[in-house]
């Protein structure tokens, strides 16, 4: 082959600009600042480990990057001051927007927002009518008149714009209903509590979540006020957020998501405040345990994957509880699996969990003996050995029981309970109500009506333990089920009032809605004691006392939905 030379070639002196930069361009390696799960999909990425599209296919734990790890962490850094500036710049003009909706003037810089300053009332959390002033000169007529103004204007804004169309005001007025519903079921200064605050951040980019956060947070704040025109609007995003998540629960890929697991739990808050049904919250935490169990505990590992099974067990379990039946829960990968590796060890409550978790596998035995006693043709010796089996399985739980007092609850750091006497008259100091209702039962020693002490505690956690303990025993021991209870009539009626006179302590302690953990207990007390018993009376005025200071109707109705009773199901 002949070498061409140059000269065969025609010759050009000016080099074409753009191709020259085009040339540059195909020869440029760009570094890839995504995770590889997003590079390979070729979906936007946060630039966060792990980042938020992962988070949204529920798999935190596979999000990586090629890059080496101090390339990360600069890259994390400074996509978190990009975020801090524009999340600065976005909370200035909501702040600019609220003051303008309320007729508020600009305050001095070194006087500071008036907007933070709002006290949150303890079992409300919502602003007191001393805040009136914030929205003073506006012309509100829709909403009770004894209602503070903020919260007139809000039924206003939300009574002519039902769907969300209206613009600034809408999305403000929605902006600080969310935050206060956050604030009231994830507390900052609780451990181990719905973790909403992480997922209030997901809704950005989640259609389904997000509207389900509105009608959680509307619905909220009408049950808080008694505004029906907020009521209304929740219910029209409610009704929304159900045809999404039905057809979410329809997709394969869709239905094992971790957002689709968050709306039911939006779902079931919801249900608490509307009470659609009897059984309208068991069937959402059944819908959330058939979710879970798809999802396999390995899913559950770290993030706000893990908050959602650890710090939401209590309320798993008692799901179970009531479902009657052997659960997921108490197989050996869901007992260890969550809590593997270089994760957070078990604490004292998931201590106690990990009885539970056996005991709906208990009352199925008891059902299926019943059912079997209902049947002439199972043989006698047949209902003899299941009845012993019966028999066996109780003491087991009971010893386990026990075993767990004698462990962790005798040997707490903070001591253990002690008396008070109880006060019936004068009003309660947070609400103006009523005080705390006295709790009255029969002493045993007289046979005379008198009032209980009440049983304070070192802090809020113990009470809550001791008060499952209590309760998970009279489950096992249930009387009604036509068996010989594991504990004697007098332990179970003691268990029984030892709840009760914890309830003083318990409601005035707890902080904004996570009085919800008491739902389960206080059901199973009040089923432990006969009809026509005055301490089956003073619980029914405990449980109307919890649901109007806390403007809780799941009280009102007394926990129906938390009753393990057989013919509750």
């Amino acid at each position: 082959m002949s070498n061409v030379s140059l000269e065969n070639h025609p010759k050009n002196d000016h080099v074409d600009p753009s191709a020259t930069g085009k040339a540059a361009a195909r020869r440029k390696i760009r570094p890839t600042y995504s995770c590889l799960n997003c590079h390979k999909r070729k979906v936007k990425c946060n630039r966060v480990k792990p980042c938020g599209a992962c988070c949204l296919r529920g798999t935190p734990s596979e999000c990586d990057y090629g890059t080496s790890k101090r390339d990360r962490q600069y890259i994390q850094q400074a996509t978190l001051i990009d975020n801090l500036l524009r999340s600065c710049e976005t909370l200035k003009q909501q702040l600019a927007e609220a003051r303008q909706l309320a007729n508020v003037s600009v305050p001095k810089a070194e006087e500071g927002s008036k907007l933070h300053q709002i006290s949150l009332d303890r079992g409300r959390g919502w602003p007191s009518s001393d805040d009136d002033d914030l929205v003073e000169g506006v012309d509100v007529s829709l909403g009770d008149s004894e209602q503070p103004s903020w919260v007139r204007l809000a039924a206003k804004v939300f009574g002519e714009d039902l769907d969300g169309k209206g613009g600034r005001r809408t999305r403000v007025t929605l902006e600080f209903f969310i935050e206060r519903l956050v604030d009231n079921f994830s507390p900052i200064n609780v451990s181990g509590t719905i973790a909403l605050r992480e997922a209030k951040e997901m809704r950005i980019l989640s259609p389904i979540l997000s509207k389900a956060f509105e009608a959680a947070s509307l619905t909220f704040a009408g049950q808080q006020y008694s505004n029906k025109a907020l009521e209304v609007a929740g219910h029209v995003r409610y009704i929304k957020v159900l045809h999404l998540l039905q057809a979410a629960l329809n997709d394969p890929e869709g239905n094992q998501s971790t957002e689709v697991l968050l709306v039911v739990l939006l779902s079931t808050i919801i249900e608490a405040f509307k009470q659609t049904s009897v059984t309208s919250i068991f069937r959402h935490q059944l819908g959330g345990l058939a979710l879970m169990r798809a999802r396999t505990p390995y899913r559950h590992r770290h993030g706000i994957e893990r908050s959602l099974f650890v710090d939401l067990r209590l309320y798993w379990v008692t799901a179970a509880l009531v479902n009657r039946q052997p659960t997921f829960l108490s197989s050996s990968e869901w007992l260890t699996v969550p809590w593997s590796g270089d994760g957070p060890s078990k604490d004292i409550l998931q201590r106690l969990l990990d009885v539970a978790v056996h005991i709906p596998g208990y009352l199925a035995q008891i059902d299926d003996f019943q059912l079997a006693l209902r049947e002439s043709a199972v043989p006698t010796s047949e209902l003899v050995r299941m009845q012993s089996a019966i028999r066996v399985r109780a003491l087991q739980l009971q010893d386990m029981l026990q075993e767990w007092k004698h462990t962790y609850a005798d040997t707490y750091e903070g001591g253990g309970p002690h008396e008070e006497p109880s006060f019936g008259s004068g009003r309660d100091r947070l609400n103006g109500e009523h005080s705390f209702p006295v709790f009255r039962y029969r002493d045993p020693s007289t046979m005379q009506i008198t009032a209980a002490t009440n049983l304070v505690y070192p802090d809020l956690l113990l009470a809550t333990l001791m008060c499952y303990y209590w309760a998970l025993n009279l489950v096992i021991s249930a009387t009604d089920t036509g068996l010989v209870g594991v504990l004697g009539l007098q332990e179970r009626y003691q268990y029984a009032c030892n709840i009760c006179r914890s309830m003083k302590y318990y409601a005035e302690t707890v902080p904004g809605c996570l009085v919800s953990r008491i739902m389960f207990v206080l059901r199973t007390a009040f089923d432990s004691f006969p009809d026509g018993m005055v301490e089956k009376e003073s619980m029914s005025e405990l449980f109307a006392y919890i649901g109007r200071r806390f403007a809780f109707p799941v009280f009102s109705n007394q926990c129906t939905s938390s009753s393990v009773r057989a013919e509750g199901k």
